[in-house]
C-alpha cells in the first residue's frame, strides 16, 4: 500500500534557466539544485509551470529529469516528475522514463477536455507503473471541478495524490477528509499558510525557489501545532506577495531570481518580463522584505 510520508513536505518546483536564446541553461539547472539541496526543502518537482515546461522540448525534459531524479535520490530527497504534455502519447513517454529513474511520483496538468477524457489520460499514466499526482488549476485551464468530478480521478488505481492551485480552500478540506491515504498540496503561494492550517501534506509554490528554508519552517511548525507563531509571518509574506502582483506576480519572481544570481531568465520567449521590469526602488525593498522574511523564519 502506498505511504504518503513519502511525500510529505515542501517540494520546490524548481526553475529551468535559460539563455537569452531561450536555449537551456545546464549549469544554471546544477547550480540551482544544489542550492535546493542544500535547504530543508523535502523534494523537487521537476518540469513543472515554474520550470517553463510547455517551452521546453521534449527531449529537454527528458534530458533534465534523467539528471535530476538521480542526483535527488542520491541525496535523499523527494522527486516528483511534471509529466504533462499537448500530447498523451509524450506525457506517457516521460512517464515511462520516471518509473525507469526511480522517480516517487509523477504529475501531470489536465488535458483541456471533457472531464470522461481526463479520466482516461490520467489512467493512462497509471498505467505506466507510475505514482501518480493529479493536478487541478482552474485558473489555467478554465476547468472547474466539484467534488464528483474530483473523484473521478481520484479514485483511479495508482494515482496517489492531488496539487490543487485553486483559492477554494472548503473543496480542498472535502478532499482531505475523504481521501487521509493520499498526499494533497497546496499550489498557490499566498495559500500556502492557509492550506498547511487546513490540513494540505505540503506544498509545490513557485516562490519555494527564493524561499525553500521560510516554506519548510513553515510546514514544521503547523506540522507541530504550533500554529500561533505563524501570523506574523503570514501577514508579512501576503504583504510581500501584494507588491509583486502589482507588477506581475510571475514577472516579479522572475526578476528576483535575476537580481540573486540564480537565473538569467526563467521563462522563455514569448515573456512579458523583460530586466527593469520592476522599479529599481522597489526591487530593492522586495529584497530587502525577503531578508526580513527570512530572518523571522529563522526565529521560528
Amino acid at each position: 500500500m502506498f505511504d504518503k510520508n513519502l511525500l510529505k513536505g515542501i517540494i520546490a518546483p524548481m526553475v529551468n534557466p535559460c539563455f537569452e536564446d531561450d536555449t537551456l541553461d545546464m549549469d544554471g539547472v546544477k547550480a540551482n539544485l544544489q542550492r535546493l539541496l542544500d535547504s530543508d526543502v523535502a523534494g523537487l518537482y521537476i518540469n513543472g509551470g515554474t520550470g517553463d515546461a510547455a517551452n521546453l522540448t521534449q527531449q529537454e525534459r527528458l534530458d533534465i529529469a534523467a539528471y535530476l531524479v538521480p542526483e535527488l535520490l542520491k541525496a535523499g530527497k523527494t522527486a516528483i516528475v511534471h509529466v504533462g504534455q499537448t500530447t498523451q502519447r509524450c506525457a506517457v513517454e516521460l512517464a515511462e522514463q520516471a518509473v525507469r529513474l526511480g522517480a516517487h511520483a509523477v504529475a501531470s496538468i489536465p488535458p483541456k477536455k471533457p472531464w470522461p477524457q481526463i479520466v482516461e489520460y490520467y489512467k493512462a499514466l497509471a498505467a505506466t507503473g507510475a505514482n501518480v499526482i493529479v493536478y487541478y488549476i482552474p485558473g489555467m485551464t478554465g476547468i472547474t471541478a466539484t467534488m464528483t468530478e474530483l473523484r473521478m480521478m481520484l479514485d483511479i488505481p495508482g494515482v496517489v495524490g492531488i496539487k490543487m492551485s485553486d483559492y477554494n480552500i472548503f473543496l480542498m478540506r472535502s478532499v482531505i477528509m475523504e481521501y487521509p491515504d493520499k498526499v494533497v498540496y497546496t499550489g498557490l503561494d499566498e495559500m500556502l499558510i492557509p492550506g498547511l492550517f487546513y490540513g494540505a501534506d505540503g506544498s509545490i509554490g513557485t516562490w519555494g525557489n527564493l524561499l525553500p528554508n521560510m516554506y519548510t519552517k513553515a510546514f514544521a511548525k503547523v506540522q507541530a501545532g504550533q500554529t500561533d507563531d505563524l501570523k506574523p509571518l503570514m501577514e508579512e509574506f501576503t504583504a510581500f506577495l501584494a507588491i509583486g502582483w502589482n507588477y506581475g506576480i510571475i514577472d516579479t519572481f522572475e526578476e528576483l531570481m535575476r537580481a540573486k544570481g540564480y537565473a538569467n531568465r526563467c521563462f522563455r520567449h514569448p515573456s512579458s518580463w523583460n530586466p527593469g521590469k520592476v522599479p529599481q526602488n522597489v526591487l530593492d525593498d522586495l529584497l530587502a522584505r525577503m531578508d526580513k522574511l527570512n530572518a523571522m523564519a529563522a526565529t521560528l
